[in-house]
C-alpha cells in the first residue's frame, strides 16, 4: 500500500446517569444548540466525519461503550481541539468518552512497530 496522510480520531461514549435523567426535550435542546454547532465548526475547519455506529459486538472482546464515531483529521493537533470542543460543550457532563487517535499509517508500518516492540 502507499502512503497515507492525516490523522484520525475514535471517539468511543456512553450515557452517564445525568444523561438518562434529562427529558427528550431536553435532550434535543442540548444537541441543537451545542453538539450540532460543534460538529459544522468541525467540518467547516476540514474535519472528514467517517461514519458513527451503535455497538452491536456481542463477542467476549466487546467493549462495554455503546456509541462510536471516527474523523479524519489534519493533524494532532486539530484533535486535541476537536476534543477541547466536545468537553466545553459540555459532552462529557452527559457521556464517559474515550479516544483514540493517531496518525494515518499503512498497514506495513503498523506490523513494522509491533514487530521491533520493546518489552
Amino acid at each position: 500500500m502507499g502512503s497515507e496522510s492525516g490523522y484520525i480520531l475514535t471517539e468511543i461514549w456512553k450515557a452517564r446517569p445525568s444523561w438518562l435523567m434529562l427529558s427528550s426535550e431536553e435532550r434535543q435542546q442540548f444537541f441543537h444548540e451545542k453538539i450540532g454547532p460543534l460538529i459544522m465548526s468541525q467540518v467547516e475547519q476540514g474535519a472528514q466525519f467517517l461514519g458513527c455506529a451503535i455497538n452491536d459486538n456481542t463477542g467476549p472482546e466487546r467493549m462495554d461503550y455503546r456509541y462510536m464515531a471516527v474523523w479524519k483529521l489534519t493533524d494532532k493537533a486539530f484533535s486535541d481541539r476537536l476534543e477541547a470542543g466536545a468537553k466545553e460543550a459540555g459532552f462529557l457532563d452527559y457521556f464517559e468518552q474515550v479516544n483514540f487517535s493517531g496518525r494515518l499509517i499503512t498497514p506495513d508500518v503498523m506490523n513494522a512497530d509491533m514487530i521491533q516492540l520493546d518489552a
